[in-house]
C-alpha cells in the first residue's frame, strides 16, 4: 500500500507579525482559524527573514537561493518561473500544488522548471 503523504499548508502573510496572533500569545486578537491550524500543525518560535524587502524575500525562500544570487533586489524585480521552487519539488514528488496570492512569478509555474533543478 502506498505511503500516505502529509498535507502541507504553507501560509505566508505580508506585514503580519507573530505577536499579532492569539496562537503566539496575543490576548486581544481573535484568530480562531489560524489558532486551530497552529494547534494541529507546526509553529516556529524563531523567525528569520532572508531579505528585509518582501518580493526578494519570497523569491529567496521559495527557491532556497539568496536574493543577490537571483539578482532580485527590490519589489519591482519579478521572479522568473524557470527557477525551480519548493513548489516544483513538491509537484515532482506527487503533490497537487496550488499557489495563490502575490508571488511575483513571471510566466507559468509548472513542472518544466524542474529540468533546471
Amino acid at each position: 500500500m502506498p505511503e500516505k503523504k502529509p498535507n502541507i499548508l504553507f501560509i505566508q502573510a505580508d506585514q503580519l507579525a507573530a505577536p499579532a496572533l492569539a496562537c503566539y500569545g496575543n490576548p486581544t486578537v481573535l484568530s480562531p482559524n489560524v489558532d486551530a491550524l497552529a494547534e494541529r500543525g507546526v509553529t516556529f518560535v524563531n523567525h528569520y527573514c532572508n531579505c528585509p524587502i518582501c518580493a526578494p524575500s519570497r523569491a529567496s525562500m521559495y527557491s532556497s537561493r539568496l536574493a543577490a544570487r537571483l539578482q532580485n533586489f527590490d519589489n519591482g524585480t519579478l521572479f522568473p518561473a524557470d527557477i525551480p521552487t519548493f513548489l516544483h519539488h513538491l509537484r515532482h514528488a506527487g503533490y497537487e500544488v496550488l499557489s495563490s496570492g502575490k508571488q511575483h512569478f513571471v510566466g507559468r509555474t509548472n513542472s518544466t522548471a524542474m529540468s533546471a533543478a
